[in-house]
């Protein structure tokens, strides 16, 4: 037979507040109320209260974890499945964004200034190839984009 956890002995939980519903005792670091809408909060670990973790596969880990522990305690409410259904509605009305346009490719923009700010005149998509910057993941720039890099003459604004 082994020892079944309990908070009643643990060790390093945080002693003023409430541990986190979804780690209980493995608890770490200073929990934080949550409000989830429909007059529901939980108490979580920074872990769990993060957004990326809230919005982690359009939410539904959150959700079907705060609904496996609410149906385990018994406790599963109308309120609790509504505050849930709300989160996942809201993110799927309101999906996390990329950086859209020209703010996809901040390393790009900054090579081709440069190079602009030598006289050069803008080129054409086909010439940045595939991968137009090491780290960047977006699809190449559009002509017109690079003309208005150009046009705008951000260069001249700043030192160099």
């Amino acid at each position: 037979m082994y020892a079944l956890p309990t908070l009643y002995k643990a060790r390093n939980l945080p002693l003023k507040r409430p541990v986190c519903a979804i780690c209980v005792d493995r608890t770490r670091g200073r929990t934080e109320d949550v409000r989830l809408g429909y007059r529901v909060t939980v108490w979580l670990c920074p872990g769990h209260a993060a957004q990326a973790f809230q919005t982690k596969r359009g939410g539904r880990d959150f959700v079907r974890t705060l609904m496996g522990v609410w149906q385990a305690n018994g406790c599963m409410t109308a309120a609790r499945h509504r505050a849930l259904d709300a989160h996942l509605a809201q993110l799927r009305a309101h999906p996390p964004r990329t950086r859209p346009g020209s703010y996809a490719w901040p390393e790009l923009r900054r090579r081709l200034e440069a190079r602009y700010a030598t006289g050069a005149a803008p080129l054409d998509p086909s010439q940045l190839g595939d991968r137009p910057c090491g780290s960047c993941t977006a699809h190449a720039p559009s002509r017109r984009t690079l003309q208005r890099w150009h046009a705008e003459r951000r260069r001249l604004s700043r030192p160099p």
